[in-house]
């Protein structure tokens, strides 16, 4: 008998994992994608990025598949996937409308629920949102910002421990993403900041209505600032 044999769950340890490679495409094709390396309307061919990223088809397949659940790319019958056209003015307005009849019902809930449990939490990703604010204008500088963003927002849906409020959420936690990632570089994370931390200070204090209003004080700064954007703003582009 070996008695060197690797016990079955360190030798899982050492086997890398179809979803980490999936991952690890799904990243790299986000990173061209948000780096303007690959065109609007361009195709994707899942054969040419398996040989690009030396990696089989079905990685490539499950992250095409993350990122069409993005709205960032779409995948047309007897066509395959294509790079999507940026969100119009109209589809942003849409999007916002959503979250704010959405999110700060959400943070109201979720206040109610586990205030107490949810605040260090909230502070940890905080703290990883503050260091990573001016992270840089590509997409390897600014993830840890997307991450710690979207991850503040996923916290506070889950904690309502409603599985239709998560549902809803995750119908359109897409679109936020993609919608995240495109402003990035045009909106100052200094502004997020200070409206996550007020979010959290109304789940400090327990005061669900703070929350919600705080919640939606967010939406409203986030609309607002986006009035700034040329491309959400066609009368800016008349001027």
């Amino acid at each position: 008998m070996n008695t060197n044999t690797v016990p079955a769950e360190e030798v899982e340890d050492l086997i890398p994992s179809r979803p980490m490679l999936a991952d690890q495409v799904f990243e790299a094709v986000l990173s061209l994608l948000l780096d303007d390396k690959i065109p609007t309307g361009a195709p994707l061919s899942i054969d040419g990025l398996a040989k690009r990223f030396k990696v089989s088809s079905t990685p490539v397949r499950e992250a095409l598949a993350r990122l069409e659940a993005t709205g960032m790319i779409r995948r047309e019958a007897l066509r395959g996937y294509r790079v999507a056209p940026e969100p119009t003015a109209k589809d942003a307005v849409a999007l916002l409308t959503t979250r704010h009849v959405l999110e700060p019902a959400c943070a109201r809930l979720a206040c109610e629920n586990s205030a107490s449990r949810l605040v260090p939490e909230l502070e940890r990703v905080h703290r990883v949102l503050d260091q990573s604010r001016h992270g840089g204008s590509t997409f390897a500088g600014y993830r840890a910002y997307w991450r710690a963003d979207e991850e503040f927002h996923r916290l506070i849906v889950e904690a309502t421990d409603n599985e239709f409020l998560v549902r809803a959420y995750g119908s359109v936690e897409g679109h936020i993403q993609r919608f995240r990632l495109m402003v990035q570089n045009d909106l100052s994370g200094d502004d997020t900041q200070l409206e996550h931390g007020a979010i959290i200070e109304a789940f400090r204090a327990n005061d669900t209505a703070l929350a919600e209003a705080a919640m939606a004080a967010h939406i409203s700064g986030i609309s607002c600032r986006l009035q700034g954007l040329p491309r959400f703003n066609p009368a800016l582009d008349a001027d």
